[in-house]
């Protein structure tokens, strides 16, 4: 038996089993580019729509609206396209398939991480208008359909039952936890000035904190609602290791709270003066989250932070325009891989962006045990209580779920 010729066919094999489809370095800088994305739309998008309302709370997915506009840039025209890609933040991608595959990727990759322990729930679909004159390209509802988008025709033959079709739907799936997304004069709105095409999503959240509160700890303090107007508010305490930074340029304090599940963090920017929300909303639009969370550094913290519950609906066709998506709702837009057509005019614009979050912040975790060093007993702890309005942002290495700002509980 020829045993060199048989180790060397061995080894051919398992060469071919073992290389990956490409270089894995390849792999790690795509996900970091789609990373870098994700964050940079999320945080324009988040801070513009906080300084527009400044004296409401904002909870908003930039994760499930970029999907959602990635599927519409994808479908687009490449004249169309190229303002899309640029808003989008999708810039890194060398082709609109690819800007879709990679944020499909960062969907899958929370969904199946976050699918124990945490109470996430990602609903989003587009609403068009039943007509005969156009519909919905099976394989834009195919690609859709992947990164959980549906795509739903109404006969809309009254804006009531429309909209209690569309809010039904997205209560029987959140379990009833969500109220009225769309209204019946915002859908006859829409039908007065084109065909109706609408996105509508939700998300609801709610995970353990890695360690718990202790909910014998939790007491009311006084919340500077809108940064004057004091609140009583439940509050929990937890004394304990946290990763946490003072920033000077932001003049803001940055602490971060770990929840139990998919490496899921919540990123607390918390401005030192009780009215400096606005103010800092503006600087942190010209920074980056991930370079932010680089200067937090471990300490010994007493953290006192609300309890709450809060649910926002928010309207945001507006600020999409002025993130340079304004094309998109115009007679300009030609998405002619999302709609097969009998006329070019029939198929409409994207007439509004509707979302609906809900964030539950409570005392439970894991294992309330003790994180501290023997030499941290000798350390004064650094007091951080939130009694007044901040922006928060959660998500992980990989992906920014949800942002916004809470002013009032």
């Amino acid at each position: 038996m020829n045993y060199g010729a048989l180790l060397f066919a061995l080894f051919v094999a398992l060469t071919i089993v073992t290389v990956p489809p490409f270089p894995v370095g390849a792999e790690l800088s795509a996900r970091s580019a789609a990373t870098g994305s994700n964050h940079r739309f999320g945080l324009r998008l988040t801070t513009k729509l906080g300084l527009s309302q400044p004296d409401a709370n904002v909870v908003v997915s930039p994760l499930l609206i970029q999907a959602a506009l990635s599927l519409l840039y994808a479908g687009s025209s490449p004249e169309s396209g190229r303002d899309l890609r640029h808003a989008l933040e999708l810039t890194h991608a060398s082709s609109p398939k690819e800007a879709v595959q990679d944020i499909q990727a960062l969907l899958s990759d929370l969904k199946q991480s976050a699918a124990v322990g945490c109470r996430l729930r990602l609903l989003s679909d587009f609403y068009a208008q039943q007509r005969f004159t156009f519909n919905f390209r099976d394989e834009f509802a195919a690609l859709a359909s992947q990164m959980g988008v549906g795509c739903h025709r109404l006969s809309w033959e009254s804006a009531s039952n429309a909209a209690q079709d569309i809010n039904y739907g997205f209560l029987s799936r959140s379990n009833f936890s969500l109220g009225e997304l769309v209204s019946a004069s915002q859908l006859e709105l829409l039908a007065e000035h084109n065909t109706p095409f609408l996105h509508v999503s939700a998300l609801t959240f709610r995970a353990p904190w890695a360690q718990s509160f202790d909910p014998a700890e939790t007491q009311s303090i006084n919340f500077l609602a809108g940064g004057s107007r004091p609140r009583l508010v439940d509050a929990m305490f937890r004394l304990r290791r946290y990763r946490y930074a003072e920033v000077p340029a932001l003049d803001a304090q940055l602490i971060e709270v770990p929840f139990a599940t998919a490496d899921l963090r919540m990123l607390i920017v918390y401005p030192n003066r009780a009215d400096g929300l606005a103010q800092l909303e503006r600087k942190l639009a010209q920074s980056d989250l991930q370079q932010l969370r680089t200067q937090l550094e471990e300490h010994k913290v007493a953290l006192t932070l609300p309890k709450f519950k809060i649910l926002v609906h928010s309207t945001l066709t507006e600020v999409l325009k002025e993130l340079g998506l304004a094309k998109l709702f115009t007679s300009e837009i030609q998405l002619s891989e999302v709609f097969s057509s009998m006329l070019s005019s029939s198929a409409p614009p994207l007439g509004a962006v509707v979302q609906s979050s809900l964030l539950e912040l409570q005392e439970e975790g894991g294992d309330a045990g003790g994180s501290f060093s023997f030499g941290d007993l000798f350390r004064r702890a650094l007091p951080l209580v939130i009694n007044h309005p901040f922006f928060y942002a959660i998500g992980n290495d990989k992906t920014l779920l949800l942002a916004g700002h809470i002013v009032d509980i």
